[in-house]
């Protein structure tokens, strides 16, 4: 199945990649471009009107206004006019990006803002066009009676939310997630956030002081003494006072380019300044062509070299190679576990022998297996001994050993599917199944507004949920322990939404092109259960408070048929099902929190405290949050009633999150007056960006998200030991 690369390449970039072109060439014609008229883009395959109107940071409503569209349809080919004056900079822009996205000479773009380096903040906000042009006038008065901060906005008589979302280049759902509502309620004078609160902040530069070392800088911002030497330019380890190092890589400096839409394959070689042949050179392509989602890879490294990509963390690249966590750190002088994006580590010389088979499915393709397995496409040909991009369901394919469950199945040879029999309940196998006595009618979430109810009422799918779950529970008991690193600890799992409320219902691509939708809350429920066994497996005692009657943890064949939106999730608590009328299914308002909270209560009355957890598990969907898991504690407003054994526990996590994690503090109402000793929200990733919503689709990387948040509390109550294996 020849089922590679959807984008189709502009014409002007064809003529731009002749063999004759030079990247100044190609500078300097940017630097004659007439920048006075609006940037016009030109729609390729798969794109759709809201992906362009979040590429540009504009609304799908300006849009079409600007371009005279009754509808959102657009056509392959056709060129839109954005007329654009502003953008605000989200995290992982670079100066140097945004010049490129609106077609504008960096030097100019400078010259705009009056900058004289490229240092950006995120949420400042950048001219586009010079500064004497009139602001364009907003299209609300609200909008220009709002003195509040820039993060937020102060409710006025009139205002809807989802006209504010608008108003404020957001989506409705990530409106309602920044500020924890549950329905789209607002109040006269009530304060919105309307961009994300930003992480703690890491130090990305310092400068030496008198007395400092490159061990001790190393150590004091977990830092790597190798990346630290490249970062830097540094062939030993000799500073001297004065002198300014870099701490982090920067977004362009990361190993790994993931392909957005209306992108093309040279202005993806110009942006991270490599000649064009190179990057087809480096990912094995024949041409130009490139799907969106696609990861690209930025530089060729050795076989024994891994390239830390978002979400990779030490213990997990340590069992795909086969190596412990403490031989890395001691071949890279890493002080601690943290890593980060585009940093590179060392690896055993052995390590590169190392493989696992993969049995081609129906709707796979090569380039989809080299991701999903961390591998070039280049990789896994040369691997094979494949000459082009043709694969058959069946074939056996040797890739890099991934890293989530099979690692479980082949070290400890865990009986998984025998988890999915019931002794009482008819099993029906499906393409993402199983269920039990019932499954859903589609076969995929078709559309944003899709949904099915559930045929019983809340009590009668409770009593069939807890049924389902007695069964669930013997089978675990069955398997025996992995370690007793949790014995006499207590964990609640709550998994976000469910019921009437879906959580967010992304729109996301395959690898062919192919429209998918994901829903919010079916994979946290299936993530959540993963969780729930091997948190058990460690020696806790566990407690959920959502359940279905219909599933439990399902498999994903193949991954093109995604969970659909099934409204029949019950609360885990009798009392609160036990009024049977239809207000008792998760609806997504205030009640439903007291309602997890209750069972939080309940599940730990008699436990110490000390050791009780609480996680609520979700997916997060804001546009101006990196595409990386995010760990929440409870803050108030203003940084008010701060959680601070909870925040410690959120920093304790990020190591086992992997690259790019982060924390920060915000008023959950799920967190506020929760028993457990600590508690947090986990956003396993970001669904905002494309390469996160084409991972949840994966059963395989959901079980690793699952992973990640086992290890994170192993980590934090004690069990480090464990991810020195």
């Amino acid at each position: 199945m020849d089922v590679e690369l959807l984008s189709k390449p502009r014409r002007m970039c064809r003529r731009l990649c002749l063999p004759l072109c030079s990247l100044s060439w190609l500078l300097a014609l940017m630097q004659t471009a007439d920048l006075s008229a609006a940037t016009q883009h030109e729609v390729v395959r798969a794109e759709t009107l809201s992906g362009i109107a979040k590429q540009y940071g504009v609304s799908i409503s300006q849009l079409r206004t600007w371009n005279q569209l009754p509808s959102d349809v657009i056509q392959v080919g056709q060129r839109l006019t954005v007329d654009v004056d502003q953008y605000a900079i989200r995290a992982g822009d670079t100066l140097s990006q945004i010049a490129l996205r609106f077609g504008l000479p960096l030097d100019r773009l400078r010259q705009y803002n009056g900058l004289k380096t490229d240092n950006i903040a995120v949420g400042q906000i950048l001219r586009l066009k010079p500064p004497h042009r009139d602001p364009q006038p907003p299209r609300r008065k609200t909008t220009t009676r709002n003195h509040t901060p820039a993060d937020t906005y102060k409710v006025r008589r009139g205002d809807t939310l989802s006209e504010i979302a608008l108003d404020h280049r957001l989506s409705l759902t990530a409106l309602r997630k920044l500020n924890s509502l549950q329905g789209d309620g607002i109040r006269i004078g009530q304060v919105l956030r309307i961009r994300a609160p930003q992480p703690e902040q890491v130090p990305q530069a310092y400068t030496v002081l008198k007395g400092d070392n490159l061990s001790t800088i190393g150590a004091r911002f977990d830092v790597g003494l190798q990346m630290l030497r490249r970062l830097n330019g540094l062939t030993g380890d000799h500073i001297t006072p004065g002198q300014k190092l870099r701490l982090r890589p920067s977004a362009t400096e990361e190993g790994i380019h993931v392909v957005q839409a209306g992108q093309t394959l040279s202005q993806i070689a110009l942006l991270h300044e490599l000649e064009l042949q190179q990057l087809r050179q480096i990912n094995g392509l024949d041409g130009d062509l490139i799907r969106i989602g696609q990861k690209l890879r930025l530089r060729s490294t050795p076989t024994t070299v891994h390239v830390v990509e978002r979400g990779d963390a030490l213990w997990e690249i340590a069992r795909a190679y086969g190596m412990t966590v403490n031989r890395i750190r001691e071949l890279n002088d890493l002080t601690s576990s943290r890593i980060y994006p585009g940093q590179e580590l060392v690896l055993e010389a052995t390590a590169e022998r190392r493989f696992a088979n993969y049995a081609v499915r129906r709707g796979d393709n090569l380039s989809e297996i080299a991701q999903l397995h961390q591998m070039s496409v280049d990789e896994i040909r040369r691997v094979n001994d494949i000459a082009g991009s043709i694969i058959h369901p069946g074939q056996q394919l040797r890739v890099r050993p991934l890293n989530a469950k099979q690692h479980w199945i082949e070290q400890r040879e865990l009986p998984w599917d025998q988890l999915l029999l019931h002794p009482t309940t008819t099993r029906i196998d499906a393409a993402n199944g199983p269920y039990f006595s019932t499954r859903p009618k589609a076969d995929a979430q078709s559309g944003p507004k899709y949904f099915e109810l559930h045929p019983r009422s809340p009590l009668a799918a409770f009593r069939q949920a807890r049924q389902l779950w007695k069964g669930f529970d013997a089978a675990i008991d069955k398997m025996g322990r992995l370690s007793n690193a949790l014995a006499g600890w207590h964990i609640v799992l709550d998994p976000g939404h469910g019921g009437v409320d879906p959580g967010a219902i992304v729109p996301t691509v395959d690898g062919n092109g192919q429209r998918l939708f994901i829903v919010e809350d079916e994979y946290v429920y299936d993530i959540a259960l993963r969780a729930y066994v091997l948190f058990r497996l460690h020696g806790a005692n566990v407690d959920i408070t959502l359940m279905s009657p219909n599933h439990l943890f399902r498999h994903t064949t193949p991954p093109t048929k995604t969970f659909v939106h099934e409204q029949n999730e019950v609360f885990n608590l009798l009392s609160h099902n036990s009024s049977d009328r239809p207000t008792a299914w998760p609806m997504g308002n205030p009640s439903d929190l007291r309602a997890r909270v209750q069972i939080a209560r309940e599940a730990f009355q008699g436990v110490d405290t000390k050791r009780t957890v609480f996680l609520s598990l979700h997916a997060d969907i804001t546009p101006n949050a990196p595409a990386a898991p995010l760990v929440l504690y409870y803050e108030g407003r203003g940084g008010s009633n701060r959680d601070d054994a909870s925040r410690r526990f959120a920093r304790a996590m990020l190591p086992a999150l992997g690259a790019d994690a982060h924390t920060r503090g915000q008023s959950l109402g799920v967190l506020r007056n929760n028993p457990a000793g600590v508690k947090a929200l986990v956003e396993v990733g970001n669904l905002a960006h494309v390469e996160d919503a084409w991972a949840l689709r994966y059963e395989q990387l959901r079980h690793r998200n699952a992973e990640k948040v086992v290890r994170g509390v192993l980590d934090f109550a004690g069990g480090r030991r464990l991810a020195q294996r």
